[in-house]
C-alpha cells in the first residue's frame, strides 16, 4: 500500500490545529466579555470581497457566518479522456463563526450530473468540512492571514468520478487591501489518507478585485483571477488524467502541472449579501486533463 509520505504531518497538523483554535476560543482573556465573536465573527474586512473560482479549495481568510449557493457548469475538451461533454454541479456551502477567530467551515457537498462522450451519470458529491483560524488581523493595514485545515470523505457517487479517496486538506489564505483593490491568496495541499486510491495534489490560487463604486448600499466589482494545481505523486489507477478540484481519482496524470484563469464580476449588496459570476479557462492544454472551461455563479447571504 502506498502510503503518502506527507500524511504523518498532515494528521498531526489537523489535530494541533485543532486543539489551538479550541484552546483560544475557549480563552475568556481573548474576547470581550459581552461579543467573543460568536456568530458575527471577525468584523473591520466587510469591504473585500470573496474569492469565486475554484469554490471547494479557495477559502478566504475571512471570518463570517453565512450560507453560499453554488452552480458549476464545467466542460471537458472533446480531445481530453472524457471525450467531451460537461458536469454540472448543485451546491451549498456554510461557514460558522465560533469565536472572532475560529470558523467552522462545510466546503463540498450537493449534487452532480456528469454527461460527456465517456461517462454519463449523477448522483451526489463527498462531503469536506473543517476548521480555520485567524492568525493575524491587521486592520490599519488592512491585511488577514488564515490557516486552516478541512477533512473530506469518500462517500460521493462512483459514477461521477466522487468516492475516490480520504483526504485531508490544509491551507493559508491571505488578503490585502489597497483602498479600492483587493487581493486574496490561497495555498492548499491536499493529501489522501491512502497513496494509492488518491493523488496528493499542491493547489495555489489567486484573486484580485476593484470597487467601482464604494461606499454605495450597492457594491459593483469586476475581478480577475488564477488557479494553479501540481500532481504531486501518482495513484495506482492508471488513468492519464488528474480530477483537477473536482475529484481525486488517485490517477497518474500525464502532465503535473495544469492551470487556468478566470474573469468576472461580483455584486455586494449592504454587505450581507453578494452575487457573483464568472468564465474561467484553461490556460495549459485542455487536451491533457478535464480542464477546458467552467462557468461559475454563486449568491452568499452573511448573518
Amino acid at each position: 500500500m502506498n502510503r503518502s509520505p506527507l500524511l504523518p504531518l498532515a494528521l498531526p497538523c489537523f489535530v494541533a490545529a485543532v486543539l489551538v483554535a479550541s484552546a483560544s476560543a475557549q480563552d475568556p482573556a481573548a474576547q470581550p466579555a459581552k461579543d467573543n465573536g460568536f456568530l458575527t465573527g471577525l468584523r473591520g474586512f466587510e469591504h473585500f470581497h470573496e474569492p469565486l473560482g475554484q469554490p471547494l479549495y479557495f477559502e478566504s481568510p475571512f471570518n463570517d457566518t453565512g450560507v453560499r449557493a453554488l452552480y458549476l457548469k464545467h466542460n471537458f475538451s472533446d480531445q481530453s479522456l472524457l471525450q467531451g461533454g460537461d458536469v454540472t454541479v448543485y451546491a451549498v456551502q456554510a461557514r460558522l463563526a465560533i469565536t472572532e477567530k475560529l470558523a467552522f467551515i462545510a466546503t463540498k457537498d450537493g449534487y452532480s450530473e456528469l454527461d460527456s462522450g465517456l461517462i454519463q451519470d449523477e448522483g451526489w458529491n463527498d462531503l469536506a468540512a473543517g476548521f480555520k483560524y485567524v492568525l493575524v488581523a491587521d486592520k490599519a493595514k488592512d491585511y488577514v492571514v488564515t490557516p486552516g485545515i478541512r477533512y473530506m470523505a469518500e462517500n460521493g457517487h462512483r459514477g461521477i468520478l466522487q468516492g475516490g479517496a480520504d483526504e485531508v486538506s490544509p491551507f493559508v489564505s491571505v488578503a490585502k487591501g489597497y483602498e479600492r483593490l483587493h487581493l486574496l491568496g490561497n495555498v492548499t495541499l491536499r493529501v489522501p489518507m491512502d497513496g494509492d486510491e488518491g493523488n496528493t495534489v499542491g493547489h495555489w490560487d489567486l484573486h484580485v478585485d476593484y470597487d467601482v463604486n464604494p461606499g454605495s448600499d450597492t457594491v459593483f466589482a469586476p475581478l480577475f483571477e488564477l488557479h494553479g494545481i501540481h500532481y504531486l505523486s501518482d495513484g495506482d489507477t492508471a488513468l492519464p488524467v488528474g480530477g483537477l478540484d473536482y475529484t481525486n481519482l488517485g490517477s497518474q496524470p500525464a502532465e503535473s502541472f495544469v492551470a487556468w484563469a478566470g474573469i468576472g464580476a461580483r455584486l455586494e449588496i449592504s454587505k450581507k449579501y453578494e452575487i457573483g459570476a464568472c468564465y474561467e479557462f484553461a490556460l495549459t492544454d485542455p487536451d491533457d486533463d478535464i480542464m477546458d472551461t467552467r462557468i461559475t455563479v454563486d449568491f452568499i447571504a452573511r448573518w
